[in-house]
């Protein structure tokens, strides 16, 4: 038999079902030319349509490396989806979008551009080629709205789900997007839940109650939170999204042990957890070195890199992996010989490993009472900087958040607009703006404003214009969580629904003393915290 009558012939298996006997077939064939590229696809596309990713991966890379195919290609992209490793998915699926735009090539697409690579430069012009190519999908207009939120023209999102309601009034993604569209444009928790419940009606779905769940816990009730989620995890329970919401909600009750239960299944699953090895789960081994990788976003690592010393009675070497732009911070804080620090995609040698964000849990340190070096814990040995006025009191602004996901950068945001009580009457004031890359141009809109975070290349140098300013003004951030480890005083500006490290709890915070928190009473609205934080910083002045 040739190769090409022994393909049809293990499509014809296929076809019934029979997927292991065609299976064997290609691993056959394969066996005598094992890289044959008229063989591998066919295997690739078997593996990916039985659910299995990785081995699918495995062989449409293979494939990749010798010929371009936009099969091949689009298999990879939704390969790499499925497995949640949303950059490689990106990058593979906006080359099929471009040339081969399915719908479900499109619709993950821009779920990876909106929710899980924070890349929404791009997504709206595939949006509108999906409107286009599939105008009466339900798909299309989930992600058509999600687009449009995502690319700022709230009013287009708006609009269009409220034409598509009145077209399709008894559509269940249709409320699941208006509910979306309310927390985004009005941050109405309520309504939004009302619209949660009603896509629930019409289709008891996951996705309806994840969303259910998620307002439920914005409402602070957590208990309904709870009962939602864990009934959607119920017939989800491998779903990442779940199991992190999940964690999240339990973190924000303090129940720590199932927290981190529910953190590990989403970690260890999917992702980078899947590719470590020997994880570690708290034994001490101190003849050998721990990978300890830093996941999670940058403002974590720097709340948890506290628990780093502790692992000396642990063991005999720790290997540090990080974002690139934090390895020049922690070189100078972390030099020891017990520490070596690497890049998150350098390959090492290591005996256990475990993440950054399990170390409290495995050091048994609970995270709420054991707080350590809450006074500071991360220090620049950097001379003064003479770019600052030291004749006045020196305060740095952030008001932006990034992130992936359109909930949690948005709701952590501040419109710049809302600065502007902080530059009237403080004339023995300057404000430094240490925003990197802002879309929001407050310097632009305010003189008093001076733009020192557009020079700012790493954490390294943030951390230096830091040490030497007087206090900072920071939205939850990866800047809000420096400044806390530094020991500087720092107001921290936080949306109506909070992060879970800050509980529901105001003012002080046991992960840093000399941070001071601000909570919003109205979601959405940030005036009444800028207010308060004013009189602060008056005080600080008059006090110099």
């Amino acid at each position: 038999m040739n190769i090409l009558d022994a393909i049809n012939k293990a499509l014809s298996f296929v076809k019934l079902g029979k997927i292991a006997q065609a299976e064997k077939i290609y691993l056959e064939l394969l066996a005598h030319h094992p890289d044959d590229i008229r063989v591998l696809p066919f295997l690739g596309w078997l593996y990916f349509s039985s659910g299995r990713y990785k081995e699918a991966v495995d062989v449409f890379e293979k494939v990749n490396h010798s010929t371009r195919d936009i099969n091949v290609i689009t298999g990879l992209g939704l390969a790499y989806y499925y497995l949640n490793q949303y950059k490689a998915a990106y990058d593979n699926l906006r080359i099929a979008a471009d040339e081969k735009p399915s719908l479900d090539v499109l619709e993950k697409l821009i779920t990876c551009a909106c929710e899980k690579t924070n890349k929404p430069e791009t997504v709206f012009g595939y949006a509108k080629k999906m409107r286009e190519l599939y105008p009466d999908s339900p798909k299309t207009w989930e992600a058509y709205i999600l687009a449009a939120l995502c690319a700022g023209h709230l009013e287009e999102a708006e609009n269009y789900c409220a034409e598509k309601l009145t077209e399709h009034p008894e559509s269940p993604a249709l409320y699941i997007s208006a509910g979306l569209v309310q927390e985004v444009l009005y941050s109405n928790y309520k309504l939004a839940l009302e619209c949660y419940i009603k896509s629930y009606e019409l289709n008891p779905s996951m996705p309806a109650l994840y969303n259910m769940g998620l307002m439920y816990s914005a409402l602070k009730d957590y208990d309904k939170a709870e009962e939602c989620l864990l009934k959607a995890s119920a017939n989800n329970p491998d779903s990442p999204s779940l199991n992190t919401t999940l964690y999240l909600l339990y973190a924000k009750k303090k129940e720590f042990n199932k927290a981190y239960d529910y953190l590990q299944k989403a970690a260890l699953k999917y992702g980078r957890g899947a590719e470590l090895v020997n994880h570690w789960h708290g034994e001490i081994s101190i003849n050998e070195t721990l990978y300890v990788y830093g996941d999670q976003g940058i403002g974590d690592i720097i709340m948890y890199s506290r628990y780093l010393p502790f692992l000396k009675e642990n063991f005999k070497k720790v290997i540090l992996a990080l974002p690139q732009t934090l390895i020049p911070l922690f070189k100078e804080n972390f030099s020891s010989a017990f520490y070596q620090i690497v890049s998150l995609d350098e390959p090492v040698k290591y005996d256990k490993s475990t993440f950054i964000s399990f170390l409290p849990y495995y050091l048994n340190m609970d995270f709420y009472k054991e707080i350590p070096s809450s006074d500071g814990y991360l220090k620049i040995n950097n001379p003064e900087n003479n770019l600052f006025n030291k004749d006045k009191l020196n305060v740095g602004i952030v008001w932006e958040a990034g992130g992936t996901g359109l909930r949690g950068p948005l709701d952590r945001t501040m419109n710049p607009r809302f600065l502007a009580p902080l530059f009237e009457g403080l004339d023995n004031v300057n404000f430094y703006s240490l925003q990197v890359n802002a879309a929001m141009k407050a310097c632009d809109m305010y003189p008093a404003l001076t733009d020192i975070g557009s020079g700012i290349q790493n954490f390294l140098q943030t951390a230096d214009a830091v040490n030497n300013l007087d206090a900072v003004i920071s939205i939850d951030t990866s800047v809000a969580h420096l400044a806390g480890a530094m020991g500087k005083k720092v107001f921290i500006l936080l949306p109506y629904v909070a992060d879970w490290r800050w509980f529901d709890s105001d003012g002080k915070t046991a992960w840093y003393t000399n941070a001071e928190l601000f909570r919003q009473t109205v979601p959405g609205d940030w005036g009444p915290l800028i207010s308060e934080v004013k009189e602060r910083i008056k005080a600080l002045a008059s006090a110099r």
